[in-house]
């Protein structure tokens, strides 16, 4: 497995976890969301511009990605007429968050959703500047996945966002921010990820460094840095056997996780095994009741096979 690299954070995120927002608000309020995410504009080292997003966490106190402001020369932070020249000078770059100082911005930030709350089917707004400009997409949780950071589960949804929207908030329902906006699958397909909100409290826990120049845990797909992300990878490949493979040793190594189960259905569906995938999908609503993705597959799969298959 990956080892965690020396990061960094300092004690004041601890209290910036007590000054976040705790309004109630409705995702239907899209003037509340273009206050809290806000554009991100990066020129980079080497003099390429390019756009990112952020969210509102605290007074005058912005969350990205970590690789949104990395190498930058510049990083102006742009909310409705404003604009602010800022730096990153506290983040933790292998779980790919950030804080950008913003002095004097006026704004409030949005209600965090507790960590344990995300449920896969669960529907969510994606909302960021993707291409640099503030787009909103309606979706929903399609898997949630552990990874070497620990800490919180990766968002898998089917809400798209594009380039430029990374650093931007993932929302519920009810307007709470559930996660940052952080990558896509190389390969392309409907994977799009959103790292958990409950990773802003591990930073407080971390010492006083300059921001590390490494990569991100997402950024090389590979057993070491999370099966999921092997699997997504495989999936979009539409390398159905080596998905196989891949997930009988992720099954072995973790029989308890139903996204394990629901990787090795998928596979067995490209594999025209459909048997042993309806075995798959139901030891996934074993082990977690509630999983939308697993059900919906297996309604799918009645459908094709003429039998009940989830005992409704």
């Amino acid at each position: 497995m990956l080892q965690r690299k020396p990061l960094f954070f300092l004690n004041p995120v601890l209290l910036l976890l007590l000054l976040v927002g705790v309004g109630t608000s409705t995702a239907s309020s899209l003037p509340e969301w273009g206050s809290w995410v806000l554009k991100i504009e990066v020129i980079r080292n080497d003099g390429r511009r390019e756009f990112g997003s952020g969210v509102l966490i605290a007074p005058e106190r912005l969350l990205t990605n970590c690789h949104v402001v990395r190498n930058a020369s510049q990083i102006r932070v742009s909310g409705g007429k404003e604009s602010w020249i800022t730096s990153a000078d506290m983040g933790d770059s292998f779980r790919d968050l950030c804080l950008l100082k913003l002095p004097g911005h006026p704004g409030r930030p949005p209600s965090i959703a507790e960590p344990s709350g995300a449920k896969v089917g669960q529907g969510v707004y994606a909302v960021g500047y993707s291409g640099g400009k503030f787009t909103v997409n309606k979706g929903h949780i399609k898997g949630l996945f552990t990874c070497a950071c620990d800490g919180g589960r990766v968002i898998q949804t089917s809400a798209q966002f594009d380039p430029g929207a990374s650093g931007g908030g993932l929302f519920n329902d009810d307007g709470e921010l559930i996660g940052i906006l952080t990558f896509k699958s190389h390969s392309g397909g409907n994977f799009h990820f959103a790292i958990p909100i409950g990773w802003m409290k591990q930073l407080g826990t971390l010492p006083a460094s300059d921001i590390p120049d490494q990569g991100p845990f997402w950024e090389n797909p590979s057993h070491s840095s999370g099966y999921f992300l092997a699997a997504c990878d495989l999936s979009a490949k539409k390398k159905w056997q080596e998905l196989s493979r891949l997930c009988l040793e992720w099954v072995r190594e973790d029989p308890f996780n139903p996204q394990a189960w629901m990787a090795s259905g998928r596979a067995n569906l490209g594999l025209q095994r459909l048997r042993e995938a309806v075995g798959d999908f139901q030891k996934v609503l074993e082990l977690d009741p509630t999983h939308a993705e697993a059900v919906w597959e297996l309604q799918k799969l009645e459908l094709e096979l003429g039998e009940s298959l989830t005992g409704n």
